[in-house]
């Protein structure tokens, strides 16, 4: 009987407290699980943390070498502009001291002496106008060499080799960058030679073909000295009322120097 009451007892605990039991390690399973999953994000936000300072140190990185890289172009660039710079200032320096040197043979040639007037160079020359306007292009690298070459032999006074040399590179770059210099330096030669027809004719084709060039002022004003030089005084008062008209600076004083002799001679 004891025994029948003492099974009833822990038959009743255990349909009892058994699903009690059960709900208390469910709880506990999934209390566990709750916290591994915190632990497993807390471990991958700091993995995620951990690769984004890796990658925000490389980036870094690369920055700091793009912009070394920058600095070190930039000054190579900056170098580079400097020396084509003094290039550049020689270039225009030499051009300046054989052109006054030309200017000055030029007016040894032409002292105590008036040049004789033909039937041709009584009608004064022209611009061409009937030609179609050259296009400037682009010289090539064996333009500049030629032309170079030309200017080497105005250097060394060997005027009748430059005279040819520039004629043969006109007939074979007649539009490129250097050909209005090659017309100028032509009648620089010419002017040097005291042929002044030519040299008239030199100077009115720049114009007239490269009205835009930086030679342009310059052959303006040796026509207006040629002409002034045969006393055709209307012709060089023009070339030279242009000049001081539209040009500042040297090109301007030169060009009322000339009205000023023009106007000193009565005219």
């Amino acid at each position: 009987m004891h025994n029948k009451s003492l099974f009833r007892t822990v038959t009743f605990v255990t349909v009892f407290f058994a699903p009690l039991v059960g709900l208390s390690m469910a709880s506990f399973s999934a209390q566990a699980e709750s916290n591994q999953s915190i632990e497993q994000r807390v471990q991958h936000l700091e993995e995620l943390n951990e690769t984004r300072n890796k990658l925000q140190a490389e980036i870094s990185y690369q920055l700091g070498e793009l912009q070394r890289e920058v600095r070190t172009l930039t000054g190579q660039v900056e170098d580079n502009n400097f020396k084509l710079k003094q290039i550049q200032d020689r270039q225009r320096d030499l051009y300046r001291d054989i052109e006054s040197r030309l200017s000055g043979l030029s007016g040894q040639n032409q002292s105590g002496q008036k040049t004789s007037s033909s039937p041709n160079q009584n009608q004064t020359a022209k611009p061409v106008t009937n030609k179609t306007p050259a296009t400037t292009t682009a010289a090539s690298g064996e333009a500049r060499r030629k032309f170079e070459a030309a200017f080497a032999l105005v250097r060394n006074k060997d005027y009748t080799a430059a005279i040819s040399a520039f004629t043969e590179f006109l007939s074979q770059y007649p539009t490129s960058s250097y050909s209005a210099n090659a017309h100028y330096w032509m009648g620089q030669v010419y002017l040097v030679q005291n042929n002044l027809k030519d040299a008239e004719r030199q100077f009115a084709q720049l114009i007239a073909e490269f009205p835009d060039s930086s030679k342009s002022a310059a052959a303006k004003l040796k026509l207006g000295d040629i002409f002034l030089k045969q006393e055709k005084w209307a012709d060089a008062k023009s070339y030279y009322t242009d000049v001081a008209d539209n040009y500042t600076g040297a090109q301007g004083q030169l060009a009322r120097k000339g009205l000023d002799k023009i106007k000193k001679a009565g005219h």
